[in-house]
């Protein structure tokens, strides 16, 4: 059920990263170096423009069960296709408290450098929105609002932020805010151990979706917005296909259907535990058809 708890709270992003700030301007591009980024209004357009393509042209990686602050989070790191980190997300698993904290980091596409930490505390009581801007190693303005619910939120007005601790307040410092983002990105760039070498490297490559099975040898990888691969015959056989949006099927299944160069294929993820040849289990049961041809096997979601 984690690939649907990803799914909302990513619809949530859009709304938590438009402040007033982010619709004065257009977006501008993916591409500027931090010293062009002298204010708050600089940095609100240059991250509008990163949210508008992080679902369409860049590349996601995804984790669960970061360790930060005795808490587990899960992670989702958008890339450029040349593999330079532009947002880390990070949300709250596991056991539930009496308030949840969502962290959204966006990075300066050159540098690597932090130049937006916006957070949203909720709790039963209220929702809170803390955003915090960075240039050169300063920080540059921070501001806060809060509402009763998310909606309310969107017609709140800003104020300035005012920590509890200045001293200790690690979103005042530039410093601890790139030393986490680089233990994070650290960490969701490793290999996951559950994966195999080959499942492994196309989630490096963006991959959301991963299957295997044997009859003969085959697998299938699914890379958002670029492309769905194939290949069987243990391999000797190598067929890329256009992405396709995916669509529920029944039971809640997620299905691929695409063409290329007079090949048909259509794609099965279904919620239903899988064993492997070699009594390894999966939480997915993939059904593969092309021209005609019915492949079966397992397979996951890799977010």
């Amino acid at each position: 059920m984690r690939s649907y708890v990803l799914i909302i709270s990513m619809a949530m992003l859009c709304f938590a990263c438009a402040g007033p700030s982010a619709e004065k301007k257009k977006p501008g591009g993916d591409s500027r170096a931090l010293s062009t980024m002298t204010n708050a209004a600089d940095i609100s357009t240059y991250v509008g423009h990163i949210d508008e393509k992080a679902g369409t042209q860049y590349r996601m990686l995804a984790m669960h069960d970061y360790g930060q602050n005795d808490q587990s989070s899960g992670v989702v790191a958008v890339f450029t296709n040349t593999n330079r980190p532009l947002r880390v997300y990070l949300y709250p698993e596991g056991r539930g408290t009496d308030f949840s904290t969502e962290t959204w980091i966006y990075l300066d596409s050159l540098s690597g450098k932090t130049v937006l930490l916006r957070e949203m505390i909720t709790s039963d009581k209220e929702v809170k929105e803390n955003s915090f801007y960075f240039g050169q190693d300063t920080l540059l303005h921070a501001e806060t609002r809060a509402a009763a619910n998310v909606s309310a939120l969107e017609h709140a007005a800003f104020t300035p932020y005012v920590p509890s601790s200045p001293l200790t307040d690690s979103h005042l410092k530039p410093a601890q805010v790139d030393t986490l983002v680089q233990q994070v990105i650290s960490a969701v760039r490793a290999d996951r151990k559950d994966l195999s070498p080959a499942a492994n490297e196309m989630r490096r490559q963006g991959a959301s979706h991963w299957g295997t099975g044997n009859e003969p040898g085959w697998m299938l990888a699914v890379i958002p917005h670029q492309k769905i691969v194939f290949h069987t015959n243990y391999g000797q056989d190598k067929f890329e296909f256009p992405y396709a949006d995916a669509q529920k099927g029944n039971d809640d299944a997620t299905e691929f259907t695409t063409n290329e160069n007079g090949h048909t294929l259509s794609v099965k993820f279904e919620n239903k535990v899988c064993s492997d040849d070699a009594d390894a289990v999966h939480p997915m049961t993939v059904t593969v058809k092309m021209d005609g041809k019915t492949f079966r096997g397992c397979g996951q979601s890799l977010y």
